[in-house]
């Protein structure tokens, strides 16, 4: 068959036709829509592994990387180190934190370019997931790339594809169809290595789906990496990575490269900044400390140079007031995001017409330049304790959403101390509604620790939290 992606179920029969097609963002929507799902490829990792012709059990993470390689030669990128060279990047791994890590360091290469600083050049960014329309996964300078681009680069790398399909397999009676193409992941990571190059990107943030050493993203070669970057590490994606923070540790320092700076923050020091707080299962300090050490000795390993921020240094510092991404625990992201933007920036060339050292990293933020510091106060991201106020109702009072796409059990705790923060007592008349991330969790577990969060006297009722958690086993 000519998909590349093993284990993942596609219909190779269903025809499409491609030329009469019209070139149109809903065209490319539904386009999309014919690729297997993340959860298609997830579920692989749940079930009985298939055996190989040996009699072994097939390893889809090792398979993963080749893979890729493999999708970008088709879609025309046969040198992965001489065709992403133009790409300088900042790669972000991690269970907690990543988006906004993201989205800060984004902001922070995009107030340079507004500055002047002509080395940093065009900015993009690659985010997953999305939380209104796709098209927030690719950024270009700080923006989401319009209607038109996206479905220009849908439409390219798509026809590429197909192309390469039907020369590979003479005998496909539909090269064009969805099953000569990646999953929707893998797809959407090589149209932004292809809208990157296409548009003139020099800088660029790419966050990591799930894990690190096996990710899609994970193909860039040490040349295009200015910065590795580890995020806070939480239990998830178990089936996959591990049930362990030093299993899961192993997987997001798979984007440590030789010769690359990488950052982190001193995952066991978080703990004092809990005050407290009952840690989530598997993630006590002792657990914190030994995945840190796994970072440390998988640094060493790829012989890259791992830098870490002292978390009491970040919680001395006051934060950025009034910013954009709201909570105490953005100032941990915040200066995770200035410490390896600023090693970009160096890296990449000059400013203030002055040389930079590359081997410098700045560790403490109540250091970093005001540029930085005002763009971190600008950055933005949907699904970040973001609040939404319905007034439309002309009889009742005002419903307030607050919207996260906290999964995990300890992001939600934190989420759930910022909505009872924000809930004052001149609000006590209007409704307030917190949404956030279930699929494929324990409610029982999530809902626990959104009551924790909330520092207040709830009842709870044993059999409720028992019945959840008995209907997410079923």
């Amino acid at each position: 068959m000519s998909s590349l992606s093993a284990g993942v179920h596609y219909d190779s029969t269903r025809a499409l036709d491609f030329g009469s097609l019209p070139r149109t963002y809903a065209s490319a929507l539904h386009l999309l829509s014919l690729l297997p799902t993340n959860r298609d490829v997830t579920a692989l990792f749940e079930m009985p592994k298939p055996k190989d012709g040996e009699g072994a059990p097939v390893d889809f993470n090792s398979l993963a990387i080749p893979e890729v390689v493999a999708w970008m030669a088709r879609a025309g990128y046969k040198d992965i180190s001489k065709d992403l060279a133009p790409l300088k990047c900042i790669h972000i791994a991690g269970t907690k934190g990543k988006g906004s890590v993201s989205a800060f360091a984004t902001a922070i290469l995009v107030e340079q370019v507004s500055a002047g600083n002509a080395a940093v050049g065009r900015v993009g960014t690659y985010l997953s997931p999305h939380v209104v329309s796709v098209r927030e996964r690719i950024s270009l300078d700080g923006q989401p790339i319009s209607r038109e681009l996206f479905t220009k680069y849908v439409f390219a790398l798509w026809a590429r594809l197909s192309e390469a399909a039907a020369a590979a397999d003479p005998a496909d009676e539909n090269p064009y169809g969805a099953h000569s193409k990646p999953f929707y992941f893998r797809f959407l990571t090589l149209l932004a290595f292809h809208v990157f190059l296409q548009e003139g990107v020099r800088s660029a943030v790419v966050e990591c789906g799930i894990g690190g050493e096996y990710d899609a993203t994970n193909i860039l070669p040490a040349s295009s990496v200015t910065a590795a970057v580890v995020t806070r590490l939480g239990i998830d994606h178990v089936a996959m990575l591990g049930r362990t923070l030093e299993e899961i540790a192993w997987h997001k320092a798979g984007v440590f490269k030789d010769g690359v700076a990488a950052f982190t923050l001193q995952q066991g020091a978080l703990e004092a900044e809990l005050d407290g707080k009952d840690s989530p299962p598997g993630e006590s300090k002792q657990d914190r400390e030994a995945a840190l050490e796994v970072l440390r000795t998988r640094a060493a390993e790829k012989k890259a140079q791992l830098y870490e921020i002292p978390a009491e240094t970040v919680a001395r510092w006051d934060g950025v007031p009034d910013a954009a991404l709201p909570g105490t625990f953005q100032k941990y992201n915040m200066a995770l995001a200035a410490a390896a933007a600023e090693h970009h920036i160096r890296t990449v060339g000059t400013k203030d017409g002055k040389k930079l050292n590359a081997t410098e990293a700045p560790f403490d933020p109540a250091n970093m330049p005001k540029a930085s510091f005002a763009a971190l106060a600008k950055a933005t991201l949907r699904g970040r304790c973001e609040t939404i106020i319905d007034n439309s109702s002309a009889t009742s009072s005002a419903v307030k959403y607050l919207v996260d796409g906290a999964h995990t059990a300890d992001s939600l705790g934190e989420v759930a101390r910022y909505f009872v923060a924000q809930s004052g007592v001149n609000e006590a008349s209007s409704r307030r509604i917190l949404l956030f991330s279930v699929r494929d969790r324990s409610p029982g577990d999530l809902v626990r620790a959104l009551v924790s969060g909330t520092h207040r006297s709830f009842v709870l009722v044993r059999e409720v939290l028992q019945e959840l958690d008995a209907d997410f086993e079923e």
